[in-house]
């Protein structure tokens, strides 16, 4: 793939995609959100929401100019950062807060236009991973656990065991390979002016970070996916998508966002054993390709099964040894 053709504006398309923005897609949009506080212009979606026939076609106007050249202002593209301390966390400690991003509510309006239109066409022609339950509509953490607990009851009416490995992937959206990403958009066939308005919507990001009545100076952000944005969400679960597309299709997956787990039920454990660790090693080459790291520390591996005692496992990630624990706590 030749990355810098990526960052060249596609060809329009004649998918639905593709058609103008329009006033449905607009009321709808700001009727849907959620009032928090706005970004550096002050626009927030109260004054969005009490706009006249005639200044939302404004809006309407304005958002399809960017729509057919495919540049966003540079306004949209620049979030301010808070800090905002932990409940019962030290002060002192920088890790003790976390981090809300303010950015333009006439930008998340848009993103939630384009995002519903990503959506249809994901969803429309079957393209997300079955296994993936994360932000996607009439799907939740209980359809993962209730599979996983299916097979856990399975494996003990056969006197069986089941050996689940939950990974963790580091710093996931603040990582994401951007290029890798645009490449995913193509291979699912988004193009023309859907693509050119997630390319600039990705790329030149700028943060500053406020506290008090203090500003600090405006920093780049070269990798991830924009903190605080509607379609960040949707945009990560693309990039994550085929994340199991290598491993065996008999080994029970599960995936929640950026929470993936994978397990094998069955009688011998050396068996097992080696079934899994193939099934990592096809997860690392993944991670590797598309610019993920894995997660050593927080990857832990369970073994569900009645016997008094049983077999220590020899699972390893990145040939670092994984942890085998009692319980762990499954999002999904």
């Amino acid at each position: 793939m030749d990355y810098p053709n990526l960052l060249k504006k596609d060809e329009r398309s004649d998918s639905l995609l593709d058609l103008p923005l329009n006033m449905f897609e607009l009321r709808r949009a700001i009727i849907s959100a959620r009032q928090t506080t706005p970004g550096r212009d002050g626009v927030c979606y109260k004054m969005l929401a009490y706009m006249t026939d005639n200044t939302l076609e404004i809006v309407l106007k304005l958002f399809n100019l960017i729509w057919d050249t495919g540049q966003l202002p540079l306004d949209w593209k620049q979030a301010i950062i808070v800090p905002v301390l932990k409940p019962g966390k030290t002060p002192s400690d920088p890790s003790s807060y976390r981090s809300i991003a303010l950015t333009s509510h006439l930008c998340k309006v848009m993103e939630r236009i384009i995002t519903e239109r990503i959506t249809y066409f994901l969803e429309s022609k079957d393209l997300l991973s079955p296994y993936q339950s994360g932000f996607r509509r009439g799907r939740n953490t209980m359809d993962s656990v209730l599979c996983l607990e299916s097979d856990i009851r399975k494996a003990q009416t056969n006197k069986e065991v089941v050996v689940a490995v939950f990974f963790d992937v580091e710093k996931a959206y603040d990582m994401l390979w951007k290029e890798g990403l645009l490449i995913k958009l193509k291979s699912l066939g988004i193009g023309g002016r859907i693509y050119n308005w997630v390319q600039d919507f990705l790329f030149d990001r700028k943060i500053q970070v406020k506290v008090g009545e203090e500003y600090s100076r405006v920093y780049t952000v070269e990798n991830g996916t924009p903190q605080g944005s509607v379609c960040s969400p949707l945009l990560f679960n693309i990039m994550i998508n085929d994340i199991f597309s290598q491993v065996e299709h008999n080994i029970g997956k599960s995936l929640y966002a950026d929470d993936g787990a994978l397990w094998i039920r069955g009688r011998n454990i050396s068996y097992i054993n080696k079934k899994m660790q193939d099934a990592i090693v096809d997860v690392e080459k993944w991670a590797n390709k598309w610019g993920f790291k894995l997660s050593v520390s927080k990857t832990q591996v369970i073994c569900f099964s009645r016997r008094h005692k049983i077999t220590p496992l020899s699972l390893k990630l990145y040939g670092n040894p994984l942890e085998q624990v009692k319980s762990v706590r499954f999002l999904g």
